[in-house]
């Protein structure tokens, strides 16, 4: 009975995160980027609980929203920022089969691939203005 439940809550995230990526594409990057943050926090939260099924879905919409962000970085062809979107895809995907497989370990190991993308990103390609927002050095 669990498992039937886990597998319908990942085929429903699914669904969901090929929705909002759909819908939200074109979106200002600022929107996206300000999803990550508390997406990226609950995956953790959720396989630092063993929520594999709820983290699996977390790491979905994150897959959304980097290949959100690759979509913003491809005019500029700014090849780091592509190289940074198309890692965290990745190891979105990762985290979202090791979820699958309830494996925290593996799950826990591409999670921590994410962090070194976005700050790899982060350092190349966000200056902090005096007022505290951030600009965006392509």
């Amino acid at each position: 009975m669990n498992s039937r439940i886990a597998v319908t809550i990942i085929v429903i995230a699914a669904f969901v995160a090929l929705g909002v990526t759909l819908l939200a594409q074109n979106r200002p990057y600022d929107q996206v980027m300000k999803e990550v943050a508390p997406t990226y926090a609950n995956l953790k939260k959720n396989l630092d609980s063993s929520a594999f099924a709820v983290a699996a879905a977390d790491a979905a919409k994150l897959e959304g929203l980097f290949k959100e962000t690759e979509t913003f970085w491809t005019p500029f062809k700014t090849k780091d920022a592509l190289d940074f979107a198309k890692s965290v895809q990745l190891a979105a995907r990762n985290v979202s089969a090791a979820a699958k497989e309830m494996n925290g370990q593996k799950a826990q190991a591409a999670y921590n691939a994410i962090g070194k993308s976005c700050k790899g990103c982060h350092d190349s390609h966000r200056e902090t203005m005096p007022d505290k927002s951030f600009k965006i050095k392509p």
